[in-house]
């Protein structure tokens, strides 16, 4: 099941296969630059499960923390021009 996946994120060009190892044969993946631009949705979408979704486990999912601070990440998303975090302000479809 994970192989099938991590081969299908390698096929869509997200993730690049490395091999580290000849005997016994190992590979890593990484993140390709379409695989980092992406990163930043995954977090947000992971943020949102977290507040609004279980684990049916009752597991509770992973948690990620910045690697300098040590402080747990809590990603927003904030439109670049105005700075203004989406979904806190008004917003509408530009007409065509």
């Amino acid at each position: 099941m994970l192989t099938k996946r991590l081969t299908t994120l390698v096929k869509e060009g997200l993730f690049k296969k490395i091999r580290y190892s000849e005997h016994p044969p190992r590979e890593e993946y990484l993140l390709t630059p379409a695989g980092q631009d992406i990163l930043p949705v995954l977090f947000v979408l992971g943020a949102w499960g977290q507040a609004h979704k279980l684990c049916e486990t009752g597991a509770r999912m992973p948690v990620f923390i910045d690697s300098e601070t040590g402080l747990e990440i809590e990603p927003i998303v904030v439109d670049k021009i105005t700075g203004v975090e989406i979904g806190k302000a008004t917003i509408k479809r530009k007409k065509a």
